[in-house]
């Protein structure tokens, strides 16, 4: 089943490869306003879309070989208030797992009616989250000078924060690339880096079309090395 951290993440793409790196300094507020409006169309389509996701979780030995694989093809639904994990065929090293990922899905949806932020992530972008963290332009792009790069940091880590750092184009206020980690990505997880891609549409704006993560987690003998993905299609928004 996908990580419930996945559903918040902004749409992101190609990373920049010529920039020089400047002086640490704040965005200007109207950049920050921009890019606060970019997060708000982001979540929007959190709140209001469905789609498809194709996932795939690998659990990976120390030599570095695949020894676990978890498969699954899934429908996001989404009615504009509780989101809903439809399960249309699943497998567990190479076995019919259907029912017991069905099973997860429903223990998953009822622990987030009881708490709806428990295991997400927030866009720090957004005009709520923005006060929660520091932000500084640390580079800028050698050929194209409106093209930066916005480190991140929350000022007090939580279960819902993450730290890193995103390529922004500063004149149309809408992002490039990003690299990012999970402040604090749980018990017995260590760490947890997610990197995403945009190719799809929505009648709101770009939407996702992949992610990628890797991590590491687990208890002594049971410590465990992990990546996977996530691959998202069919995109369909509900009518407020």
């Amino acid at each position: 089943m996908p990580p419930p951290w996945l559903v918040w993440l902004p749409v992101l793409g190609p990373a920049m490869v010529a920039s020089h790196i400047a002086r640490a300094q704040p965005p200007s507020p109207e950049l920050m306003a921009k890019l606060a409006a970019a997060s708000e169309g982001f979540d929007e389509i959190r709140k209001r879309a469905s789609y498809s996701v194709e996932h795939r979780l690998e659990t990976i030995d120390r030599e570095g070989h695949v020894v676990g694989v978890e498969a699954a093809d899934l429908r996001m639904e989404r009615d504009g208030v509780h989101p809903r994990v439809v399960v249309l065929r699943a497998t567990k090293d190479g076995k019919d797992w259907t029912e017991q990922a069905r099973n997860r899905a429903r223990e998953d949806e009822a622990k987030a009616a009881s708490d709806p932020k428990k295991g997400r992530l927030d866009i720090p972008f957004l005009a709520s989250e923005q006060p929660r963290y520091v932000f500084d332009v640390v580079e800028t792009d050698a050929a194209h000078s409106e093209r930066v790069r916005i480190a991140f940091m929350p000022k007090e880590a939580d279960a819902h924060t993450v730290e890193g750092s995103a390529w922004v184009d500063a004149a149309a206020g809408r992002f490039l690339s990003a690299g990012i980690k999970v402040s604090r990505p749980g018990l017995f997880v260590d760490y947890i880096h997610v990197t995403l891609e945009v190719g799809a549409t929505t009648a709101l704006g770009p939407a996702l079309s992949r992610i990628t993560f890797e991590g590491e987690g687990g208890f002594l003998l049971l410590h465990k090395h992990f990546r996977g993905s996530e691959v998202f299609s069919d995109y369909r928004v509900t009518q407020p």
